[in-house]
């Protein structure tokens, strides 16, 4: 191929080419690509399913009380009256308490009435009354049980569903005396014979006993534990001469303490001024008795310093050489310190209300061996007014009541008559207690209820000193028995 033939072909190639490149240009490419691929459509979320709303809670629907019943002794064959003749009518008074009248026959063929109000110490209170319910100052006057019952609902706000009489008494009462954890009087009465044979002696055939409410616990025993014959003197006289003290409680532990009065230990001080130095005093609020006192001030009192106390207003001191001192320096305002009754062996210890009785009449789930001993108190006569108390297996309290008309020579037809102390101690076992003893009878006994709603007390019981229905007609005495409604303290 000539030179001039080869460039001529080269310029057809090239216009070739170009004519190619032209053709592409209008085509939109040379190459052909891959198809754009539709993106793939996100996938929805799976909708979130709602939660169940939570049931609600069902209620606890509070357990109804079981219907309240007596469950007398029926495996127990009475001698002193027929058990086949009780009749019972039940009345409700309140929470946790029921008047129960237990209309029998004795073995004589005369007819009683055994009142009893027994009372559920979980639902309802019983507490001591006075003519005031004071305390502080407490000067020894005497009043009806319903009127110690108003003082005692005007104090506190309260109710009390039944009133009743209580220690026997002369110009004090004749046995120990705790009032809100406050002692008024330490031990029984002292005339220095210890006899109950001698005539002059103030002494039953018993142990002298007491009866006491801590929490919702109650006792019947008497001021300490004994070993011996009980009818002995000498065994008497130990009880006799035992005496209810204070120990001071902070943090479980318990320390002497002296009260309103000098002493090498803690001293306490609820009337009156003292003065102090080197040691912790404590400022506490005492409005609502000795037991869990409110610390409103702690001072470390190292230079001499006067307190005064108030209405409402305590001091404790603890000096420096005392073994109270350093628990109780720990201590901060707002804690809680007890001044509380103690006995000589703690059968006693931290009770609030404690009562004296005289005769036992059911010991241990027996009938006490003594009732037939007793000498006093008319004790073997038939047809006396009684009072007395029992607790039973279950932990209820049941006080207990007859009336007798024919005591006072005010008796009409129809009447019910009284009981002699074996009559009566073999009608409460029968009942169901465990622990029995007796309280002042005789004119003295009178018992006035006042169930939930009432406005106004109504007389069960009459005194026989006035046959009387109307509720303050009766003996004036030292202290009363009240059943209340439940204090939240």
């Amino acid at each position: 191929m000539t030179q001039k033939k080869a460039k001529k072909t080269l310029r057809c190639l090239a216009l070739v080419m170009a004519f190619a490149a032209a053709l592409c240009a209008v085509a939109g490419a040379c190459t052909p690509t891959e198809p754009e691929q539709p993106e793939t459509p996100e996938t929805p979320e799976t909708p979130v399913t709602p939660e169940e709303p939570e049931t609600p809670e069902t209620p606890v629907t509070p357990e109804e009380p079981e219907e309240f019943t007596v469950e007398y002794r029926t495996d127990y064959t009475p001698t002193l009256f027929d058990a086949e003749s009780v009749q019972t009518e039940i009345t409700e008074l309140g929470d946790g308490v029921h008047l129960v009248a237990n209309s029998l026959t004795k073995a004589n063929g005369d007819a009683v009435v055994v009142y009893a109000v027994e009372v559920d110490l979980s639902r309802a209170d019983i507490v001591a009354g006075t003519r005031n319910n004071q305390t502080a100052g407490y000067d020894w006057g005497k009043a009806a049980p319903y009127a110690q019952a108003q003082a005692w609902e005007e104090a506190t706000g309260g109710h009390v569903y039944a009133s009743m009489n209580a220690d026997f008494f002369g110009s004090v009462c004749v046995n120990a005396f705790v009032k809100d954890g406050v002692i008024l009087k330490d031990s029984h009465n002292d005339n220095g014979v210890y006899d109950y044979l001698n005539s002059n002696s103030d002494v039953p055939a018993s142990a002298p006993m007491l009866f006491g409410i801590k929490g919702e616990s109650a006792q019947i025993a008497p001021i300490r534990s004994y070993e011996g014959d009980i009818t002995s003197a000498e065994v008497k006289r130990t009880l006799i001469q035992s005496h209810l003290t204070y120990s001071l409680v902070y943090d479980g532990d318990r320390f002497p303490v002296a009260v309103d009065e000098e002493g090498t230990e803690s001293v306490f001080i609820t009337e009156g001024s003292a003065t102090f130095s080197s040691g912790v005093l404590l400022e506490v609020d005492l409005s609502q008795g000795y037991a869990a006192m409110t610390i409103v001030e702690r001072t470390l009192a190292m230079v001499r310093t006067t307190v005064t106390a108030a209405e409402g207003r305590g001091y404790i001191f603890v000096p420096m050489s005392a073994p109270a001192f350093g628990p109780v320096n720990g201590s901060s305002e707002g804690d809680t310190i007890s001044v509380a009754v103690t006995s000589e062996d703690g059968l006693w210890n931290d009770y609030t209300t404690i009562l004296g009785c005289r005769q036992a009449l059911v010991t241990d789930g027996e009938i006490a061996s003594t009732v037939t001993l007793e000498n006093t108190n008319g004790a073997q006569s038939t047809d006396v007014p009684r009072t007395a108390v029992g607790i039973k297996p279950n932990g209820n309290v049941v006080i207990f009541g007859v009336e007798s008309m024919y005591y006072g020579r005010r008796a009409e037809e129809g009447d019910p008559h009284g009981m002699s102390l074996p009559q009566l101690a073999e009608f409460i076992y029968y009942y169901g207690c465990d622990d029995a003893a007796n309280f002042d009878g005789g004119g003295s006994t009178q018992l006035v209820v006042r169930g939930a709603g009432e406005e106004s007390g109504r007389v069960v019981i009459r005194s026989s000193d006035t046959g009387s229905t109307e509720v303050n007609s009766t003996r004036v005495v030292m202290n009363a028995i009240l059943v209340t409604d439940r204090r939240e303290n």
